[in-house]
């Protein structure tokens, strides 16, 4: 589902550099909370509403998808939301070690072909970067409506340190700690399985 490209998205970015975040502001942060593949910012938004004494980080490379996230911050005034206009892969290996609290898949590309497998945000490589940046029980918490996904995550984690906490294969949505993102709600309206992962740091 690819989002339509607006013009006006990267000149609104370029005007609120205020909701967005560098490298350095993301290691000054003595607790806060990421979300890889932000999308449209509907899930990083309404956790930011939702909890307003807790940061929110929201990593996203397209820049509509950016922009509308950025449009969003600024709407609703979030001081707890932040954004990082950037690619996840270059930006994980500069994250100091044992720094984030909650880290957030939802909905990534699963990028179904399979010599395409190191490009998933749950293969082995990321799994190694994410297992280093959480704090000591920090935890790692997935949602996708693919199966293949689902699966490759889980053979993954299994050669992993992480603990699994969670693999639910249909998952209900009423966990408190947690939000719809557009592709959740657009999913659940078409009666389809959510599958979610919880994993934790040891």
């Amino acid at each position: 589902m690819r989002t339509k490209f607006k013009a006006w998205a990267q000149p609104f970015l370029d005007e609120h550099l205020e909701i967005q975040c560098s490298v350095e502001d993301l290691n000054s942060y003595p607790r806060y909370y990421l979300e890889i593949g932000s999308g449209k910012g509907q899930f990083l938004c309404a956790m930011a509403l939702k909890y307003p004494t807790k940061l929110f980080v929201g990593i996203e490379r397209n820049v509509t998808c950016a922009g509308i996230t950025a449009k969003k911050i600024v709407e609703n005034q979030l001081e707890n939301a932040k954004l990082m206009f950037v690619d996840a892969e270059k930006v994980l290996p500069l994250i100091k070690d044992n720094s984030v609290e909650t880290l957030f898949l939802n909905f990534s590309d699963p990028w179904p072909k399979k010599r395409h497998g190191k490009k998933r945000l749950t293969s082995e490589k990321f799994l190694k970067e994410y297992y280093r940046i959480l704090k000591e029980k920090g935890r790692l918490i997935f949602k996708t409506d693919n199966e293949q996904l689902f699966n490759f995550s889980l053979e993954m984690i299994e050669n992993s340190p992480f603990e699994l906490i969670l693999a639910d294969p249909n998952y209900d949505g009423l966990d408190s700690f947690d939000e719809m993102s557009e592709y959740e709600r657009n999913f659940r309206q078409q009666n389809l399985p959510i599958y979610r992962i919880i994993l934790e740091k040891l």
